[in-house]
């Protein structure tokens, strides 16, 4: 009984000083650290950005930062693929608008697709599979606009706007997943 008292209370202990805010401050620090690696090895990832998404989670270690940073992808690429959808339906069939948006849609699906590889490559503890499935995520928004561009047409302000946000979260997933 009192072994299991002693448990008790030295797991209670832990938890107080792991919740203290000194711990809290610690473990934002590394946020703020791993944000700081990330836009020093890789200009286009956005410190600012880098802290804010992930300020959420201030007790993650790397591997569980890397999972986080995947989280607003989801919702990026979900947002985007829908205004992009909407937006097709509105273009006449067979038109370059409407082309370019059905290639848009696929790549926004093949993202989606892996993304998912990403965050089962780091679930697994495969880095550098993951890494190869965030390029390609990561790529899509570049990809889109590339496709207006290849037709001589501006990219949708609707797809544009949308465009770097999704570019700069993936940045900033790739950049965590290479420090790992």
């Amino acid at each position: 009984m009192a072994t299991l008292c002693g448990s008790v209370c030295f797991l209670f202990v832990i938890m107080v000083i792991a919740s203290s805010p000194a711990a809290v401050a610690a473990a934002g620090e590394d946020i703020v650290e791993t944000c700081g690696q990330c836009s020093r090895s890789n200009p286009n990832v956005n410190y600012t950005l880098c802290v804010s998404s992930l300020s959420g989670y201030p007790g993650a270690d790397l591997h569980g930062l890397a999972l986080f940073s995947t989280m607003p992808l989801r919702s990026a690429l979900a947002t985007i693929a829908s205004e992009a959808r909407v937006l097709r339906d509105r273009a006449p069939p067979g038109s370059p608008p409407r082309s370019c948006l059905d290639s848009c849609l696929e790549v926004f699906r093949d993202a989606a697709y892996n993304l998912g590889n990403a965050v089962a490559a780091i679930e697994s503890w495969r880095y550098g599979d993951a890494k190869t499935a965030m390029s390609a995520t990561t790529d899509a928004p570049v990809t889109c606009e590339d496709e207006f561009k290849g037709q001589g047409m501006a990219t949708p302000p609707a797809i544009k706007a949308r465009t770097k946000p999704l570019f700069q979260h993936g940045v900033i997933s790739l950049a965590i997943i290479s420090l790992l």
